[in-house]
């Protein structure tokens, strides 16, 4: 953490620095927010530069190839100088200069302030770097084997190791003798050995909601529907009949009601049914 926080202090003083330096040069915007979005811009553009650059000149000696990726990126990051800050070539040139040179004292000076090392600090950038240059121009190539992980590094790891089920049981590698229980038969439920149709017809009925039957209103037009179920009828005159419709004669409903231990059937005229309910 305190290595993070003396890397940022040390970016801003060497902001800071260098925007005073633009400043002296002449620079039309010289401020903070020019200079680093100065050097982001040439940095990304110095990078892509060097892309067709690895691509197209490859085969060329190792040490022209250095020198020139070298005048390339510095070529292409003092330009991103010149247009966002506003200066001349001398002046983009010289402060280029004076951000690369400062960047390197202020990484090295946290570096060594947090007890690091310049070596090992060097050598992780340098291979990140090369990392970030080779997966970018893969792309850029179109060979994706090269950006993709080789799982076959780890075959042999995975194989070595001991693995457990979820159960916990150990299983040893390389066609060793297994702890787990050969002998266990598959259980089948009881839907499993019915037919599809029924397993259908069994959940559609666990799905009905059970509804209680009591006494419904019903219009009086569908009396005929209620024939063999109990009814109850409001008359005219406020009084109430419970039984069951035997049938709709002519314009009587014939209903039939249990009456001390006996059976009495009783027309009542359709005319003078108020209010008609069913039980269901």
């Amino acid at each position: 953490m305190i290595l993070v926080g003396s890397l940022i202090l040390a970016f801003l003083i060497t902001l800071f620095l260098v925007s005073k330096i633009a400043s002296m040069l002449h620079a039309k915007k010289p401020d903070m927010g020019r200079i680093f979005l100065a050097s982001i811009v040439g940095s990304i553009a110095a990078a892509i530069t060097l892309i067709p650059l690895g691509i197209f000149l490859g085969g060329i000696d190792p040490n022209i190839m250095l020198i020139l990726s070298i005048a390339i990126v510095f070529i292409v990051s003092s330009m991103a100088f010149k247009y966002i800050n506003v200066m001349t070539w001398g002046s983009a040139i010289t402060t280029n200069i004076a951000n690369i040179v400062l960047s390197l004292v202020a990484l090295t000076a946290s570096v060594v302030l947090n007890g690091g090392s310049i070596n090992e600090t060097v050598a992780k950038m340098t291979s990140v770097a090369k990392e970030n240059a080779n997966m970018v121009q893969s792309v850029a190539t179109g060979d994706l084997n090269a950006v993709l992980p080789n799982d076959s590094e780890n075959t042999d790891e995975v194989n070595q190791d001991a693995s457990m089920d979820q159960n916990g049981n150990v299983i040893a590698a390389n066609d060793e003798e297994i702890s787990l229980d050969d002998d266990l038969e598959p259980t089948f439920k009881e839907n499993d050995l019915l037919p599809a149709a029924t397993v259908r017809e069994l959940k559609a009925k666990e799905k009905k909601v059970y509804i209680e039957p009591k006494f419904r209103v019903v219009s009086i037009s569908r009396i005929r529907s209620a024939v063999g179920k109990n009814i109850r009828i409001l008359n005219t005159n406020d009084t109430s009949i419970t039984g069951l419709l035997r049938k709709v004669k002519g314009n009587n409903a014939v209903i039939e009601q249990h009456l001390g231990g006996g059976i009495a059937t009783t027309p009542v005229s359709l005319a003078k049914i108020r209010k008609l309910e069913v039980y269901r």
